[in-house]
């Protein structure tokens, strides 16, 4: 009898351990269980944020996945630059207004329009100093996801510049962009990953009746790191040249990002880019973002 008895303990409690063993697995597998590339976007671990120096976000890569979203950037940029018997200097401040919107239902294709409503521009050329505000110009774009991975995102986008700029007199500068921008998860438990894009840039110039076009290429690559849903930072490198008509290697620019997603959609955001080569001789691009996003 005892040794029956004992027997069945050794059952109850064998079937305790294979009970137990069972939740912890399962409960380890969905805390290793991968994060959709495109998860929630009121995280921190968004997309890209728009940097360089060109008018409302024109050569920025932009983000992978879809979005309804409205977001405000001011942006410092500071160019000094000693020589003798003159020094030249220019310090530019934008404000930036942007959003997004998901065409129908689904979120396969969405549209995005930025539009500069204020620049300050503060230029030092030799004796010479001048200063003045703008307006404009805009940008419209169109963007089309490529396919639905669970841990990677692809798109790809069409954007207009549109010649609306007050600060032009005797000219107008237009603009087309053509790209792809992708997103990957990297890790079991989707905190860390990989995103950039190439984009085909062709600027028009109309000055005197005289146009002239260009063919810019400009490529983002960086990594991010999600520390939980509200704080995330990112860390890489953008490139720009022109292939014609005069081949020139145009920058070259570290960045680094940080973000913090509070509650209700708000997120405020920071970027900081230091152009170490190229001929845009710009020292510091600074930006901050202040942006509200609708849930997905």
């Amino acid at each position: 009898m005892a040794s029956a008895g004992g027997a069945v303990r050794g059952a109850r409690g064998a079937a305790c351990a294979v009970v137990v063993a069972s939740a912890l697995v399962a409960g380890g597998a969905r805390a290793e269980a991968p994060r959709a590339v495109c998860a929630d976007p009121r995280q921190a671990d968004g997309g890209p944020l728009a940097g360089g120096t060109d008018a409302a976000d024109f050569g920025a890569i932009p983000e992978a996945c879809a979005g309804t979203d409205v977001g405000l950037r001011l942006r410092g940029t500071a160019l000094i630059a000693s020589s003798k018997p003159d020094f030249y200097g220019a310090v530019v401040a934008t404000s930036t207004l942007r959003l997004r919107h998901n065409i129908g239902r689904s979120s396969w294709t969405w549209l995005s329009l930025a539009a500069d409503l204020l620049t300050f521009r503060y230029v030092v050329n030799g004796p010479v100093a001048s200063d003045g505000f703008a307006f404009g110009p805009p940008t419209l774009g169109l963007h089309r996801a490529l396919g639905d991975w669970p841990n990677t995102a692809g798109t790809a986008y069409a954007r207009a510049l549109l010649p609306l700029d007050t600060a032009r007199v005797g000219g107008v500068r237009t603009g087309f962009e053509l790209g792809v921008t992708g997103r990957r998860v990297l890790g079991a438990r989707g905190r860390a990953g990989v995103q950039g894009g190439l984009a085909m840039l062709a600027p028009i110039d109309v000055v005197g009746g005289q146009t002239h076009a260009a063919l810019q290429p400009v490529a983002l690559a960086e990594a991010w790191w999600a520390y939980g849903p509200r704080f995330a930072v990112s860390g890489g490198v953008t490139a720009r040249a022109e292939v014609s008509p005069d081949p020139t290697f145009l920058a070259l620019a570290p960045r680094v990002a940080g973000r913090y997603s509070g509650r209700r959609g708000l997120s405020f955001s920071m970027l900081v880019e230091a152009p170490l080569a190229g001929e845009d001789r710009t020292n510091i691009i600074v930006g901050f973002f202040l942006a509200w996003a609708a849930p997905g």
